[in-house]
């Protein structure tokens, strides 16, 4: 209440890490050929002397090699919700029981998956990959799963071996899918059924066309009514 700089108050420091970055940031900016002060800096850099959160990125992340799963994944044509989902699971940050259990804020009695009666702990790999009612729905839409890939490589294969239309995306519904079968088991206690997770995945479908274009969307038709 005495101190007379309200703001020192509420001032964040910088972890050592972001301290490191944010020197490096600022070697980067001043130190580049072409500018003759640090005010005619940001012209030099964005062009027109217009910030933007993109460019920044850009420039930031311009060296940065990402597996191509990422892009295939923001290029799809889904809603942004299940493309952010589709995220969390590759990088492995989807709230399964075995991720809160690792956060230390499990509140579920156990941490085993409630989609099947095998006793597995409920994390990525059991969830979506090894457990009976998820083999099942992938079996339904005649897809091969090589379990001794790693996450990453695995879709990739997958998707190379698949002729289905739009591979991906009926990859981030199915799974989305099976995440809610799942949420609806433990947040309203409702039984997991093959057939429920059937019409769910088929209505999905049919809510994402509205995203498609031209040949995309016939050809993704032609698969949903021979697969109805």
């Amino acid at each position: 209440m005495n101190a007379e700089d309200f703001e020192d108050l509420f001032y964040l420091p910088l972890s050592q890490a972001a301290f490191v970055e944010f020197e490096d940031l600022q070697e980067h900016l001043i130190g580049l050929p072409g500018p003759q002060s640090e005010d005619d800096v940001w012209s030099y850099i964005w062009g027109n002397g217009t910030y933007t959160s993109q460019r920044l990125y850009k420039l930031v992340f311009a060296n940065t090699d990402a597996h191509p799963t990422f892009g295939w994944i923001w290029k799809a044509k889904c809603t942004p919700r299940i493309k952010f989902f589709a995220w969390l699971v590759l990088v492995d940050r989807l709230n399964t029981k075995d991720m809160l259990r690792r956060r230390h804020c499990n509140t579920q009695n156990d941490d085993l998956c409630v989609l099947c009666s095998q006793g597995t702990v409920e994390d990525i790999q059991h969830l979506f990959f090894t457990c009976t009612f998820a083999r099942r729905c992938w079996q339904a839409l005649n897809i091969q799963w090589n379990e001794q890939l790693g996450l990453l490589p695995r879709l990739t294969q997958a998707r190379a071996n698949s002729n289905l239309p739009s591979f991906v995306d009926l990859v981030m519904i199915a799974s989305w899918e099976i995440w809610k079968m799942r949420n609806g088991k433990i947040f309203h206690g409702k039984n997991p059924s093959f057939n429920t997770w059937l019409v769910n995945f088929k209505n999905q479908c049919n809510l994402q066309l509205l995203r498609f274009r031209g040949d995309l969307r016939s050809s993704f038709c032609a698969w949903l009514d021979v697969f109805s």
